[in-house]
């Protein structure tokens, strides 16, 4: 059995939201628009349960695949949001029981600009 639902602050944001059970993959996202140099506001805040981050396990290249993998979640939440552009500082935490961990946290231009598509982010061609 995993722990109970817990209720966790956003910052920033006065509503409640709740940590995913632990079996699962449970990470927050933070989304902060850099509105000037050195100031960010808060603007989102979204839990997900993703293995996605916890798939590469060689450390040499470990960052690079978290710093791929949260451009590409960045990207789809933003979009999901029609998030005005931008840019974004997105930190990527794992939630455990009573605490989190920092994974990773990566500066993303919205919307991203054609060479910072990554092919495997690219929508697939249909089949003829």
């Amino acid at each position: 059995m995993g722990f109970p639902h817990q209720a966790v602050q956003a910052r920033g944001r006065n509503k409640i939201l709740r940590v995913m059970d632990a079996y699962g993959y449970p990470h927050e996202l933070e989304y902060r628009r850099e509105v000037a140099p050195g100031e960010r506001v808060h603007e989102y805040t979204e839990l997900v349960d993703d293995m996605g981050f916890v798939l590469e396990h060689r450390s040499e290249r470990y960052e690079g695949w978290t710093v791929r993998y949260g451009t590409a979640c960045a990207h789809d939440y933003l979009s999901r949001k029609r998030a005005r552009p931008g840019v974004f500082l997105v930190s990527v935490y794992r939630l455990f029981p009573g605490r989190r961990d920092h994974v990773v946290t990566i500066r993303v231009n919205w919307p991203p600009k054609k060479p910072e598509v990554h092919p495997s982010e690219k929508a697939s061609a249909r089949r003829r």
